[in-house]
């Protein structure tokens, strides 16, 4: 499932929370797995009707219980006490971290030391969370966002004139698509920003397959419009393989160079094990201060991105993975049989340019090389023969 972010009109916390809630998503348990590790929350959603439509606001209210929420580290420390899924611990502290590297920025101190203020922290860490228990409850796979909206100028505080995009946000946004607006208000805030930079796979202009449902969020300001999560079912994830055609896929990469060459071979052979992976890529070459590197691609369908994504991290420790989705030309083609040294064997029959071929399955017949005592390239100059 795509979950696509229209955030035309802004994006903050409480407005991700609130089209979270508009398409359904029921955040009481989350309430009781938060009072399990001490803290009191509760998100209260309300119906409302704006120009933009019908949609939903929330009202987050949290409590730290008496526990010191001032660092990220200290934000860790109650994860680890929340029972909740792999995948939605690692949403909710990217997020986290996304906003304290924004701070950080805008401080000039290294992230660590950012020091959230004591009454806002329980919300921060209530809207990091909230939104990745929403996308784990709808089973969003993948997240894609529009082009954001920039206003240059400022507004008044009660400390005096703040320029927009605030700092933290002018860093968040960097790289990410933006287009000018005359709103004259902080359209986006840092958690709205962090949360964009944090969970957004890819910046497109709308949704692309089937939409199932739509969930508006409204901010607390009065303004009309909101932000609009469309919930999408992937119509491209895979091509009729016998018809051919196109299809996504996503291609991960990463440099290593860190790895021994056991390291590396046994990373590559359980890669190539996995039946999510389409396809593993080793491309050797000189990295900084010339050590020995490589380039390591993998390619998988979307709807085994986080699998594969995991495998891959598994597998090598790389720190950092960079993530494409790219269209393919898949060939027609089909299961078939061929006959190789007296034997059949599986094969695949594939068409190009309107000529027929036949091709044995690998596997087959290196299990009957093996057998035969025989060498691969002597089965198939065998085949050639006959």
């Amino acid at each position: 499932m795509l979950l696509h972010l229209d955030c035309r009109a802004g994006v903050d916390g409480q407005m991700a929370l609130a089209a979270l809630a508009h398409l359904g998503v029921d955040f009481a348990p989350l309430a009781d797995l938060l009072a399990a590790a001490g803290l009191a929350c509760r998100i209260d959603v309300s119906g409302q009707t704006r120009p933009s439509g019908p949609g939903c606001t929330v009202a987050a209210v949290c409590s730290a219980g008496g526990q010191n929420i001032y660092h990220l580290s200290d934000f860790a420390g109650i994860f680890e006490k929340i029972d909740m899924p792999s995948r939605m611990r690692q949403r909710a502290h990217a997020v986290l971290t996304a906003l304290a590297g924004g701070y950080a920025y805008a401080q000039q101190i290294p992230a660590g030391e950012v020091q959230f203020f004591a009454a806002a922290a329980p919300q921060v860490l209530m809207d990091a969370l909230g939104v990745a228990y929403g996308l784990e409850v709808l089973g969003v796979e993948r997240v894609t966002a529009s082009a954001l909206p920039w206003f240059s100028g400022q507004v008044q505080s009660p400390l005096g004139p703040v320029p927009l995009p605030a700092p933290a946000v002018a860093f968040l946004l960097r790289g990410k698509p933006v287009f000018a607006t005359e709103a004259r208000d902080e359209l986006i805030t840092p958690v709205g920003a962090a949360l964009v930079h944090a969970l957004a796979d890819q910046f497109v202009a709308g949704p692309d397959g089937v939409v199932t449902a739509c969930g508006t969020g409204y901010g607390s300001r009065p303004q009309g419009a909101g932000l609009r999560a469309w919930l999408v079912e992937h119509t491209s994830s895979g091509a009729d393989h016998t018809l051919g055609g196109h299809e996504a896929v996503i291609q991960l990469e990463s440099h290593i160079d860190h790895l021994s060459g056991e390291d590396l071979g046994m990373a590559l052979t359980a890669l190539c094990a996995l039946p999510e992976v389409l396809d593993v890529l080793w491309l050797p070459g000189v990295g900084k201060k010339n050590r020995p590197a490589g380039l390591m691609r993998v390619l998988c369908l979307p709807s085994q991105q986080h699998c594969v994504v995991n495998a891959v991290l598994r597998h090598t420790h790389t720190l950092g993975l960079r993530v494409q989705m790219l269209e393919r030309v898949v060939a027609p083609r089909h299961a078939a049989a061929v006959e190789v040294a007296g034997q059949q064997l599986p094969a695949k029959e594939y068409v190009i340019e309107g000529q027929t071929y036949v091709r044995p399955e690998a596997d087959a017949l290196q299990n009957l090389a093996r057998q035969r005592g025989l060498g691969v390239p002597a089965l198939r100059n065998m085949r050639r023969k006959s």
